[in-house]
């Protein structure tokens, strides 16, 4: 392993280790001037003057003892303190098999995969230090540090990288799915690996960080392990940046920093995630200082701590989830496309927004994809077709053989075969959380059966998620709460496509825009993909499977008075792995 330590300066730094004391430092890094957040050798040396003339000579200001220590513990980038992390469910604690779960933990800082994906979809090499792909996509090579080892000493070696693959796909764990394209893994040496595909994989890194995620663990300890389902690795030996030390079954679970670790060492000794039962449990102990992160924050709760001392917001833009209004595309009326497209212009994402919460939502009137997300992949000839407009809504369906009636003082709309139009909305799953399905069904009521005369019928489903799925293919509208990951690159298209595996989400069945997804998951060149992309929109914005309504802000929360660089790295993204890695200690408080 190298070395991190600068020689030069240790000797001005090591009189400093042996102070020891808890006094709470003032805001920003102690020892930094230039607001960096990184105490360089200058730096330090100027805090040591500043405190010998202090204690020894008389003067006075500088930095005390254990401030002191803490900017020579960031100069040397040894780990310092302790950072505790509320949880919000069991299954956000260590699990008994990670191997046969959905892939790389959320959270994972003791187990890495070759590579993760930050917000802007850039590439960060974990175990990998770099990778490329062969002109025609089908063949992926990554290389890994040598001398990288596991949390035992033993060495990591691209055999590790093989077996994991091998194993996935021998015991037919559930990550085995997400390279069921790549038929051989070969090491032509322990740091290179080579995945050899059956298809252009394009984006097969983002496949490997993000699909769910594929982890890489030891053949020395999983190599003996017969029944993953059964038996574990009860010392969790990882290669990642944090190493296991100790749990409390059902309460919360310390790692620390490993200090032979292959990359950069994190700036923070000990993780310590802990379980609380409820968003006030854990706001409440993060206003106390018992924790020091919190994730996913609901935007009113967001906004009472924005003006705390000590405490900083991070708001994701269009970080959350992002709404849609969706139609089952063989199902009558929704079979009808003048009948999907008027009533696009009967969505009021305006009110739908500020019922939802005005301050956290932002209406999207992209066919798809979020721009926030998307950036410039986003078509955005296509944007801004479907403005909410009644009468536009009613000429349409009226050139598409519906008839509007009053009668008893009531709008009934009938359709082509001269019946009532009636639906059918089921409510539950991603959409109900915080009542979001509701929100919208209230509003669309307005317009879709007092103005357009369509007669809603509501099924609530909240509690049983296994009869909303299976009815969400048999109505006509149903309405979805889409995680981001679903909606941030023209790939997640291919959510559209009709294919040998069977129906898509909204049973929808282009065959351009089929064929159009099977060339972009052959396409390397990245402008051309765009081309494809752009294509593949239009046809979106003129069939209209769903409706996408609006985007939410996600919001993270952390104690800005003993952490600097929280709000930087929580917008980056990269997971966990990438945030508590780098994330610095603020103030001597940590070392409690």
């Amino acid at each position: 392993m190298t070395d991190r330590r600068k020689p030069g300066i240790i000797l001005l730094c090591c009189a400093v280790f042996f102070l020891a004391c808890c006094v709470p430092a003032s805001a920003g890094v102690p020892g930094d001037t230039d607001g960096d957040t990184f105490v360089s050798e200058g730096e330090l040396a100027t805090a040591i003057q500043g405190y010998l003339n202090a204690t020894y000579a008389g003067g006075i200001g500088g930095l005390d003892r254990a401030a002191l220590s803490l900017a020579a513990h960031n100069t040397l980038n040894i780990p310092y303190g302790q950072i505790v992390v509320a949880v919000s469910s069991t299954g956000d604690l260590l699990q008994p098999s990670y191997i046969d779960g959905k892939g790389v933990p959320p959270g994972s800082l003791i187990y890495e995969g070759l590579v993760t994906r930050t917000n802007d979809k850039d590439h960060i090499g974990w175990l990998a230090t770099s990778w490329e792909p062969s002109a025609d996509g089908t063949t992926w090579t990554f290389h890994i540090p040598e001398g990288a080892t596991w949390h035992d000493g033993v060495p990591v070696t691209a055999s590790d990288v093989v077996f994991s693959y091998y194993y996935l796909k021998e015991k037919g764990l559930k990550n085995s799915g997400v390279l069921k394209h790549v038929t051989s893994v070969e090491t032509p040496d322990d740091t290179t690996v080579v995945y050899y595909c059956d298809c252009c994989m394009p984006l097969f890194a983002d496949v490997l960080a993000t699909g769910p995620g594929v982890a890489i663990f030891p053949e020395h300890i999983w190599g003996d392990i017969e029944d993953p389902a059964k038996q574990s690795d009860p010392k969790y030996i990882g290669s990642g940046p944090f190493k296991y030390v100790s749990s409390v079954s059902g309460d919360s679970y310390k790692l620390e920093a490993y200090r032979d670790y292959h990359g950069t060492l994190p700036y923070v000794d000990k993780v310590v995630r802990k379980l609380y039962s409820s968003q006030d449990t854990r706001v409440l102990a993060l206003r106390n200082g018992d924790v020091d992160y919190v994730y996913d924050l609901a935007p009113t709760t967001a906004r009472s701590l924005q003006d705390k001392a000590g405490i900083g917001v991070t708001t994701i833009p269009s970080g959350g989830k992002a709404y849609e209004v969706a139609f089952t595309c063989d199902v009558y009326p929704a079979n009808i496309t003048e009948f999907r497209q008027a009533l696009s212009h009967a969505v009021n994402r305006d009110a739908m927004c500020s019922i939802i919460d005005s301050s956290a939502t932002r209406a999207t009137d992209t066919v798809f994809l979020v721009p926030a997300l998307a950036g410039d992949q986003v078509n955005e000839d296509t944007n801004g077709l479907y403005d909410y407009d009644l009468d536009k809504a009613k000429t349409m369906l009226a050139d598409a053989g519906f008839t509007l009636k009053t009668e008893d003082g009531k709008n009934i709309l009938y359709g082509p075969d001269n019946a009532p139009v009636a639906i059918t909305i089921p409510l539950g799953d991603k959409a109900s959380i915080n009542k979001v399905d509701e929100k919208i069904l209230l509003v669309l009521r307005e317009d879709w059966e007092t103005e357009l005369g369509i007669r809603i019928t509501v099924e609530n489903l909240q509690s049983d998620s296994s009869t909303y799925k299976k009815r969400i293919g048999e109505t006509a509208v149903h309405f979805d709460g889409m995680p981001r990951l679903f909606h941030d690159d023209i790939s997640r298209l291919d959510n559209f496509q009709k294919s040998p595996r069977g129906h898509n989400y909204y049973h929808f069945d282009d065959a351009t825009f089929n064929g159009l997804i099977d060339d972009l998951s052959n396409t390397m060149d990245a402008a051309e993909r765009q081309a494809i992309g752009d294509r593949l929109q239009v046809i979106l914005s003129e069939q209209v499977p769903c409706i996408p309504v609006c985007s939410m802000d996600s919001f993270n929360a952390y104690r800005s008075d003993r952490f600097a660089g929280f709000n930087e790295l929580i917008l980056e993204d990269g997971g966990d792995i990438n945030i508590l890695s780098h994330v610095k200690p603020a103030s001597t408080e940590v070392n409690g």
